[in-house]
């Protein structure tokens, strides 16, 4: 990889030495974070909570950040923040909540049309517009390709091939890259450079990583364990690696009684899907394989491939969020490497 980032730089005239990104409705930057490990410069990134704008400012020292509503930004404003620099890569994670099969819109069978963050992919497509990178990236949540039917996905595809761009959109699992965890997401890739849209071969398809060995080992920032007491630590006890809450007795079953209710991490399988709220025994299968609490924020990031000198700041209940709602980091680079191969080509 050093080699093939060395070759772009000298073919890449007129462009800058470093290979560059955009990251919108950023979060803390699992997105993007891949991406910089190989070698790219985050010019530009936003967020619209405080306390996520706080993390990624802290961890990115370097990049021009801008805590605000991504409604309130044109691409002029962030051509101006940026000294006018070329702009490779354009990625968003969109936020997904109105996509989601969990929650109210599974519950409910609603489709959340009126949820203002429904339709915020037309501003990526704005942004993108005046902007011209040279590839652009979408990540959400699998709900997006049953959203209205079908129509949010074939509308971001034919708005961005109005634009200039050849696009494919793929429902990637990021256990098959390596990420200790089964997360879904879809992954909108196009270009304007005329090449083929590259995505990542898989490497660990048929060999997932066990997280336990992920949770081994840790002497670092935002490793507290929430304190479990009462009735929840007593479920707790009773149920082994694999189990969740239909192992327990019945006077003791819980009234969450979905699948993941808690379930205690099976340590030589995958983690499910970390959500906002992993410190809470009744969202899933967030219990730690061996002793009586839920994972720290530490062992969440772990399992979403951040390194341990990544901090995350807030309060207990937003670092939570910041780790759950992120793009696993082993994703993101396993993205960026196919990306680097499409801008390798470039003339």
């Amino acid at each position: 990889m050093k080699k093939l980032n060395l070759k772009m730089k000298k073919n890449m005239a007129g462009q800058n030495k470093k290979l560059t990104i955009i990251d919108l409705f950023s979060g803390v930057g699992g997105l993007s974070l891949g991406f910089e490990q190989l070698g790219f410069d985050i010019l530009f990134a936003n967020d619209n909570d405080r306390w996520i704008s706080e993390t990624f400012k802290a961890n990115h020292p370097n990049t021009e950040f801008y805590c605000g509503d991504v409604k309130d930004l044109s691409a002029a404003d962030i051509k101006k923040r940026i000294k006018n620099k070329h702009v490779n890569v354009l990625v968003a994670g969109i936020p997904c909540q109105s996509f989601s099969m969990a929650g109210y819109r599974i519950r409910k069978d609603v489709d959340n049309v009126n949820d203002p963050r429904h339709f915020l992919f037309r501003k990526f497509i704005e942004i993108a517009s005046g902007l011209k990178p040279d590839i652009v990236l979408i990540e959400n949540v699998k709900g997006i390709l049953s959203s209205h039917e079908g129509s949010i996905k074939k509308e971001i595809i034919d708005e961005l091939e109005k634009i200039g761009y050849s696009v494919e959109c793929r429902l990637l699992n990021a256990a098959d890259y390596g990420v200790p965890q089964t997360r879904e997401r879809v992954i909108f890739i196009g270009n304007r450079i005329h090449k083929k849209n590259i995505y990542p071969i898989k490497t660990h398809e048929n060999k997932h990583e066990p997280v336990g060995k992920f949770l081994k080992n840790i002497v670092s920032l935002n490793h507290e364990p929430r304190v479990l007491t009462g009735i929840t630590l007593q479920r707790v006890k009773l149920i082994k690696p694999g189990e969740n809450w239909t192992s327990l007795p019945k006077k003791m079953q819980t009234k969450s009684r979905h699948s993941g209710a808690f379930g205690r991490i099976d340590p030589n399988k995958p983690s499910r899907t970390l959500t906002t709220r992993f410190d809470s025994p009744p969202v899933g299968f967030v219990t730690h394989p061996y002793e009586d609490r839920t994972l720290t924020v530490r062992e969440g990031a772990r399992i979403q491939g951040f390194p341990d000198d990544f901090e995350f700041l807030g309060p207990k209940i937003n670092q939570y969020k910041q780790v759950g709602n992120a793009v696993p980091v082993g994703l993101s680079k396993a993205l960026a490497k196919g990306i680097i191969e499409m801008l390798s080509k470039k003339k």
